[in-house]
This record gives structure tokens, sequence and C-alpha cells, in this order.
């Protein structure tokens, strides 16, 4: 039997969902079936200054969106299989998920964040914005998913019922092409790294990490496309420099409200800083709290002062920042099994499982 499969993502190579749950598995997958084609979003227009470069930005958007309908109206009928992750565009209403939904193969959906749920950077906004960049395509591929993939069991739980199989795969990078920390990474230096909708999850450390800047004790860094307005130092995130950045922490951290959206989430950030060999700091919240008390490569921080005491004792001992990422980057090593998830998926695809 012939099987043609077509990897689609919502999201660029930019994105760790893409790279994590779609990219890494293709070469496993042409092993395991005629041929698997990959259909990326071209997601990224630049962005300019002023009212005319945000028209320009959105009437990029829109050409894009049309291209990518056009052309998953073209292609989809070639394949017997399509694994989609996340959707078929970064905005836009559900209308370009239609060649998907009408599709007589099988669909396999992956999803690694409670897309149905309200956003970081949809907080405060207006209808206009949440009909742009809201979750009718997410809503729209559960339905049609004949199998779905997710990332958490938090996540799984609240997928609204549909007929898909649901399946748990967390999201776990690729280990050994992190560089290990050396000595306990660079004295005194916090690491965060993150999009830019994630940066409002730092604003309740503030005074944590104003006090560890003013004792000279710590100062944070934040890896992201833009700056914190709190007290850190910035440096631009770059995915050529992503495997290299995380050792020259001597602590990662990872901040989280206890929201429907954050609890869903699948502790990847933690997980590359364990990759890397750092100690963590973070949030009892979702599967950050398995996590890190599995690992063993941190501590979990709910107030201000547990956040302070962690940080300080963290950055005070090098010989504990060793141990502890020592014990995280064995745990990534033990968890880390694509080989398996791309059987999985190669299952799934097929729909012989039972």
């Amino acid at each position: 039997m012939t099987t043609n499969v077509a990897v689609i993502t919502q999201l660029g190579a930019w994105s760790a969902s893409t790279r994590t749950r779609a990219l890494r598995h293709v070469d496993r997958l042409q092993d395991a079936f005629d041929s698997v084609d990959v259909f990326t979003a071209n997601d990224r227009p630049d962005r300019h200054p002023g009212r005319m470069g945000q028209a320009l930005f959105f009437v990029n958007h829109g050409v894009r969106y049309c291209s990518r309908y056009a052309q998953l109206h073209s292609i989809v009928d070639a394949y017997d299989a399509l694994l989609v992750q996340r959707g078929a565009y970064a905005m836009g209403p559900g209308v370009v998920v239609r060649p998907i939904e009408r599709f007589r193969g099988r669909v396999v959906l992956d999803l690694d964040d409670a897309l149905l749920a309200e956003t970081p950077s949809m907080q405060g906004r207006g209808a206009a914005a949440r009909w742009l960049y809201g979750p009718q395509q997410a809503r729209r591929l559960l339905e049609r998913a004949d199998e779905i993939v997710v990332s958490t069991e938090v996540l799984a739980a609240g997928l609204p019922p549909t007929g898909a199989r649901v399946t748990v795969l967390p999201t776990v990078p690729d280990v050994q092409s992190y560089r290990m920390a050396e000595d306990g990474g660079t004295a005194g230096l916090i690491g965060w790294v993150g999009t830019n909708g994630g940066l409002r999850y730092l604003d309740p450390l503030r005074s944590v990490l104003s006090r560890l800047s003013a004792d000279r004790v710590g100062r944070l860094r934040v890896v992201s496309s833009e700056a914190w307005s709190g007290p850190s130092e910035f440096q631009a995130w770059s995915l050529d420099d992503e495997t290299r950045l995380f050792a020259e922490f001597a602590v990662g951290i990872m901040p989280l409200p206890d929201t429907e959206y954050a609890r869903a989430k699948a502790g990847y950030k933690l997980l590359q800083y364990m990759a890397a060999g750092i100690p963590v700091v973070a949030s009892p919240v979702g599967v950050n709290t398995e996590l890190v008390e599995r690992s063993g490569a941190g501590f979990l921080a709910g107030s201000p002062d547990e956040w302070d005491e962690a940080l300080r004792l963290l950055l005070a001992s090098p010989s504990t920042r060793s141990a502890m990422g020592r014990s995280g980057r064995a745990f990534v090593e033990e968890l880390a099994d694509p080989a398996g998830q791309a059987a999985v998926l190669a299952s799934l695809l097929r729909g012989d499982r039972g």
C-alpha cells in the first residue's frame, strides 16, 4: 500500500513547536512511508514602526494567509495522511483549514498549547484582535481530526469531547545538541528564555530580581525577541544560538501564573535548562511540579519569598548547581525518546493502533 504523508505546520521553523513536534520526526517518518513532504507556514512578515508599518504588517499577513489556503487546496489530495501541527496559519479565520476538513485521508492533529483558552497576549485585547488571533482553526481541526496528539495530560483533559482518540507525547528537546554548562555556569547569571508573549510572566518577580541585583547576588538575562521592562539585561533570541545560550546561565527560571492556559504548558523551557545541565526554579503550576520533583534539578517557588530563597541558595553554591544540573541532564536523557515518538506518530497516521 502506497502511503504519502504531508506535514503541515501553523508556524515556521523558528517555532520550537514546529521543530520539536513536527520537523524532528520527518526523517524517521520517511523510513516508515513512501514519501513525507513538509509544508511550514510562511508566517513572519517584517514589522515596521508607525501606523503605516502596522497596516503593511497585516496586509502582508493577509496575502500570506490567502497563499496558504491556495497551497493547501492544491496539495492535500496528493496525500494519504496529514500530520497537522497546531493549525494552518498563525492568525485569521478558520476557513484556511477547509482543505484539511474536506481531506478524505487520515488527519492527525498535534497540539502543545491550550489553544482554546485565553492566551497571555489576548488579555485586555479587543474583539477584533480576539477574532483575528482566536481559536477558530483549532476548533474546526479538533472536529475533523481522526487522532489528536497533545503534550500533557492536563491539555488532554481540557479538550472538548470529539470522536478522536487522544495520545500524550511530551515535548522534549534534542538533549544531545545542547552544550553543557561548565563549573555551574556564569556566576550570578539567572536566565529566562521565551517569546515576547511570555514576558509578562516575569512581572511578579520584579521586586525579587531588584533585590538580588542590588545585593550583587544575581542578575537576570532575558533572551527573547524584545526586552522586558523589569530589571534585566537583554539578548536577542537566535535559532543558531539556542543550544549554546542555556549553558551560560547559572540558574534557569520558569515563572507561570495559575491559569488554564499556563497549567497546560509542556514545561519545555525547564527541559531545555536541564538539557544544558543547569538547575531550575519554577512555579508549581501544571507539569512544572512533576518535572522538578522527578528530576531533582531545582526548586519550586510560589511566593516572592520562596523565589528569593531558592535563587539565593543556588547562586551561592556552585557545587549545588552542578549536582542539580547533572541530575536534570540525566532526567532529560532518560525522558527523550524521539524514535519511540516517531513510531507512535507513524502508527496514528496509518491508523493501525488498536
